[in-house]
């Protein structure tokens, strides 16, 4: 999108492109404490990461795990970030809880599923094949429902015993919404982060 000229830099950043970098720290700014020169980081930048040389602010560079390529490393932060901070931010899930995340095998789904399963969470997923469940519960789901055979609202209700979810990250949109808020337990948080299947749903509070 932004080779395309779709997605401009914010005002005052650089005109190279690239958001998600990794590589090597050279230099570091007066204010960083962290003897950061020589380690292997990750980072989401505003603009830049084309460049062989780019600027990322200490505190959201992340160290690259050993058995990790820088290249792979590279797609950790965006995910993660909008991971942590919707679902942990502005869902508020903790330890405990149930968690629904649709779209499990996606990059935004094995992030979630990893970070709710590893704070405590009973983690529950949807995705379009077998294998892509199986592939979910092998990162940590405790149940992956297939939505092309299951529907996956009665599902939900059955593994919950009717309790409901405490917390649900969703992408879809359109025909998940009205699904999605039955399925909210008593004070439980709908995140909505984008709308693949449409921004308009109908909901019938009663059901």
């Amino acid at each position: 999108m932004q080779r395309k000229g779709l997605y401009p830099p914010p005002p005052g950043a650089t005109d190279v492109p690239g958001l998600e970098v990794s590589g090597t720290v050279v230099s570091t700014g007066k204010n960083v404490s962290e003897p950061m020169v020589g380690s292997e980081v990750c980072a989401l930048v505003t603009c830049g990461g084309y460049a062989e040389y780019c600027l990322a602010a200490a505190s959201i560079c992340l160290p690259v795990p050993e058995n990790i390529s820088l290249e792979d490393a590279a797609g950790i932060p965006e995910t993660f970030f909008t991971v942590w901070t919707n679902v942990f931010d502005r869902g508020q899930l903790k330890s405990g809880e149930s968690f629904l995340v649709h779209g499990g095998s996606s990059g935004i789904g094995t992030a979630a599923i990893q970070l709710a399963k590893a704070f405590g969470a009973t983690v529950y997923t949807t995705a379009g094949t077998p294998e892509k469940c199986e592939f979910c519960e092998n990162l940590g789901a405790d149940a992956a429902i297939n939505y092309r055979e299951q529907d996956f609202s009665e599902e939900i209700k059955r593994l919950t015993e009717g309790k409901g979810i405490d917390v649900i990250l969703d992408m879809i949109g359109g025909p998940y919404f009205p699904k999605n808020i039955c399925l909210l337990a008593d004070e439980g948080r709908l995140v909505q982060i984008a709308l693949m299947q449409g921004s308009k749903a109908e909901v019938d509070f009663r059901s």
